[in-house]
C-alpha cells in the first residue's frame, strides 16, 4: 500500500473515532429534542461516508480485490453524502435559529428540491459519466461534478446569510459566538471543496467537516455553562449565581425583585400537541421575556421545566401588579403573534428584597408560595 493511500486511511479512521466520540457526547443538554435529532443524523451520515470513502480508498489500491465497476459505486454513494449532511446541517441550522418557515407546507418539498437532484445525479453516473467516470486507473470528475458541488454550497451560504442576519440583531456575545460557528461551518468544506476541484482525490472534505462539528459542538458546550440551551436564556446554576450576587449588594434603599414565572397548563400542552410543542412554547416565552428584556433592565433565567426566574431593580418593576400584567401580556401577545394552536398564558408570582440577610433560598420559596396561589387562581378560572 502506498505512503498516500496509508495516510487517507488513518485519516478517515482518526475521523471516524472523532465523529463517534461526539455522537456518544451528544447528550440531551446540548440543545432542544429535535436539534439532538439532526445533530446525531449530521454524524451518523458523516461516518457511513468516511466508512465508504475508505472501502473505496482500499479498492482504489488494490488491497480489496473487487472490479473498478464496484468502486464506481462506492464512489456515488460517498459523494451523495455531502449533499445529504448540508441539507440536514441546514435543517439543524434553521430549528436552531427557530425560523418559522420550518411549519410552512412547502418548506421541505422545496428546500429538500436540490438534495434529491444531486443524490439521483451522483448515483446515476456510474451509467451516466456526468458528476464522474471511472476506469480500471482512477476516478475523475465529470462536467456536472462543479453543479452538484454547487447546488450543496446552496445550503451552506443560506445558513450563512441566516446567521449573519441573525448576529447583526442580537447584542448577546454569546449568541454572536453561536452565530459565527454556524458561519464557519461553511468555510471549512469550502475549502475542502475548492482543494478536491483542483486536485481530485484529496482526503481534505473529511477533516473539514469534523472541523466544522467540532467547533460547533465545543462552542455549545461552553455555552451551556451557563445558558439553557432550549431557550438561550441563562440557566439555573447561572441564576444561582447572580441572585447571590444581587442580594449581597442590596440595601434597604435599593432593593430588587425576583420575579417567578410558571407556564398555565403546561402539561396539557405536552399531553396534547406533544413535546417538541412544549418547547415552541417555552421558546416562545423565552422570547416574549427577551422583548420585555429591551424595555427594562432585567436579568432572565429558565429556572427549570416551566418555570422561569426575573430580576429587576426595584424602581424599573413598580407598580409591580402593572409589571406582572405587562409580563404576561407580553407573552399573549407573542403566542398570538405565532398563531399558537392553543392559549399560552403564564402566572407570575414575586418577592421584594431590600435586606442582605436574606437567603437565596427564602426569596425563591416567598416568590414560589405567590406563584402557587396565582397558579390556583388561573385555574379556577378556566
Amino acid at each position: 500500500m502506498s505512503l498516500a493511500a496509508t495516510n487517507y486511511l488513518i485519516i478517515n479512521l482518526s475521523c471516524l473515532l472523532c465523529a463517534a466520540i461526539l455522537y456518544f457526547h451528544t447528550g440531551n443538554d446540548l440543545a432542544g429534542s429535535l436539534e439532538i435529532h439532526l445533530f446525531k443524523l449530521l454524524l451518523i451520515i458523516f461516518g457511513l461516508y468516511l466508512i465508504n470513502d475508505s472501502l473505496w480508498e482500499l479498492a482504489a489500491s488494490s488491497l480489496l480485490p473487487i472490479p473498478y465497476q464496484v468502486r464506481s459505486v462506492l464512489n456515488a454513494i460517498g459523494i451523495s453524502c455531502q449533499p445529504v449532511i448540508c441539507y440536514v446541517w441546514f435543517l439543524f441550522a434553521e430549528v436552531r435559529l427557530k425560523r418559522r418557515n420550518l411549519r410552512s407546507r412547502w418548506f421541505f418539498p422545496v428546500t429538500s428540491a436540490p438534495m434529491f437532484f444531486s443524490v439521483i445525479l451522483i448515483l446515476s453516473s456510474p451509467r451516466t459519466s456526468l458528476i464522474f467516470y471511472s476506469n480500471p486507473a482512477a476516478d475523475y470528475h465529470g462536467p456536472l461534478y462543479g453543479l452538484v458541488m454547487g447546488l450543496d454550497f446552496i445550503y451552506l451560504i443560506l445558513v450563512t446569510i441566516s446567521a449573519i442576519s441573525e448576529s447583526i440583531h442580537t447584542k448577546s456575545r454569546s449568541a454572536k459566538k453561536g452565530y459565527f460557528t454556524m458561519i464557519t461551518f461553511v468555510l471549512f468544506p469550502f475549502v475542502a471543496g475548492v482543494l478536491d476541484s483542483i486536485i481530485p482525490n484529496t482526503p481534505a472534505m473529511a477533516p473539514s467537516i469534523l472541523s466544522a462539528l467540532l467547533l460547533f459542538f465545543v462552542n455549545v458546550q461552553e455555552m451551556q455553562i451557563n445558558t439553557d440551551a432550549l431557550t438561550g436564556l441563562n440557566n439555573r446554576r447561572r441564576s444561582d449565581q447572580i441572585l447571590e450576587e444581587y442580594i449581597e449588594k442590596v440595601t434597604p434603599s435599593d432593593g430588587f425583585y425576583l420575579f417567578m414565572i410558571d407556564v398555565n397548563c403546561f402539561k396539557l400542552i405536552n399531553d396534547r400537541y406533544g413535546h417538541m410543542e412544549g418547547d415552541r412554547a417555552l421558546q416562545t416565552i423565552a422570547a416574549s421575556l427577551m422583548d420585555a428584556a429591551a424595555k427594562y433592565p432585567l436579568f432572565l433565567s429558565r429556572w427549570g421545566g416551566d418555570e422561569f426566574l426575573i430580576l429587576c431593580p426595584r424602581q424599573a418593576a413598580e407598580p409591580v401588579d402593572a409589571f406582572r400584567k405587562f409580563l404576561q401580556k407580553e407573552v399573549a401577545d407573542s403566542a398570538r403573534n405565532k398563531d399558537l394552536p392553543y392559549d399560552l398564558s403564564i402566572s407570575v408570582g414575586y418577592a421584594l428584597c431590600t435586606s442582605s440577610q436574606v437567603t437565596p433560598a427564602d426569596l425563591t420559596r416567598e416568590a414560589d408560595q405567590f406563584l402557587y396561589k396565582e397558579k390556583r387562581l388561573a385555574h379556577q378560572t378556566r
